[in-house]
């Protein structure tokens, strides 16, 4: 009888201790943050509240981010690309007056090649520009700004790999853009590569913060793949007649890449195309309708 009581308090010890531990992990905290991280994700939150100024931003995020984590960097630079396209309108506002659109034709070529620039309030405009991750593009004889992604590149080290991997697509994009004046100025294996490199990051990164911009990016390349621009046409508008560079870029893109999704609808395309004896026909234009549709709705 002993024996038995003893063994029944035994039992609900244990079953105390376990109890007590289970406790203990249901409210003891993780990890706990670091106070140092916090305190500049805090200030952060606070400097971006107020009416601040991309400038503004970038030094805090320069200055800071090497100490918060990689997650907390990435919601940094999310948050700094959002202010600079809000405060995008106030330079195209000064860059768009006549005078200065002027003063930055005489010196244009002095901006791309970062050399001396003589007009004093140009180069303070220009200065300002670079600081605050912009710069000058040009387009159908007209100057304006643009987010500068290459910018980004300092932040490259400090956050995750989905923002890293955004951050080298956007800046391909900004160092060097598709199309100007309605035509295009990469070639049809850039195009291909280049939507390949997003639909690798939209499997990749499904979860990205990033995700919806990149899908937007996409859905421009396949429209780019299918039509090409209103100057740089897929088929010609005489004889309607597919560009004969695009379709070996096709045909290459086809042949070497892999099971993507975009490969599949490059080639079903190149099918169609090529039992319509590479012209533009109805059948033909109802593929790149259809294509276009899918992607939009998955955008």
């Amino acid at each position: 009888m002993l024996k038995k009581l003893a063994l029944i308090i035994f039992c609900f010890i244990l079953v105390v201790v376990a109890a007590g531990c289970n406790t203990k992990n249901q409210t003891e905290p993780n990890t706990p943050q670091d106070p140092k991280a916090n305190a500049i994700m805090n200030e952060f939150q606070a400097l971006t509240q107020k009416d601040t100024s991309p400038e503004e931003v970038a030094d805090f995020i320069n200055n800071n981010i090497a100490d918060v984590s990689k997650e907390d960097a990435a919601k940094m630079v999310d948050e700094f690309e959002s202010i600079q396209i809000e405060f995008l309108p106030q330079i195209e506002s000064v860059i768009f007056e006549t005078d200065m659109q002027n003063k930055i034709n005489k010196e244009y070529k002095s901006i791309t090649e970062q050399t001396d620039i003589n007009d004093p309030e140009l180069k303070e405009l220009i200065t300002k520009t670079k600081i605050s991750g912009y710069k000058v593009e040009t387009a159908e004889g007209m100057y304006f700004p643009v987010i500068d992604y290459e910018f980004y590149k300092n932040f490259s080290a400090h956050v995750t790999n989905d923002m890293q991997d955004y951050i080298d697509i956007m800046a391909e994009e900004s160092n060097e853009v598709p199309a100007k004046d309605a035509a295009l100025v990469i070639s049809w294996d850039e195009i291909v590569n280049r939507a390949l490199n997003q639909e690798d990051f939209i499997e990749t990164h499904s979860d990205s913060i990033k995700i919806d911009e990149i899908k937007q990016l996409h859905q421009k390349y396949v429209t780019f793949t299918l039509y090409g621009a209103n100057n740089t046409p897929l088929f010609s508008y005489d004889a309607k007649t597919i560009d004969p560079e695009a379709k070996d870029a096709y045909l290459s893109a086809v042949a070497n890449g892999g099971n993507s999704e975009f490969i599949k609808t490059l080639e079903g395309f190149l099918d169609v195309v090529k039992n319509n004896d590479d012209k533009l026909t109805n059948q033909v234009e109802q593929y790149r309708t259809d294509v276009s549709k899918k992607y939009s709705t998955t955008s």
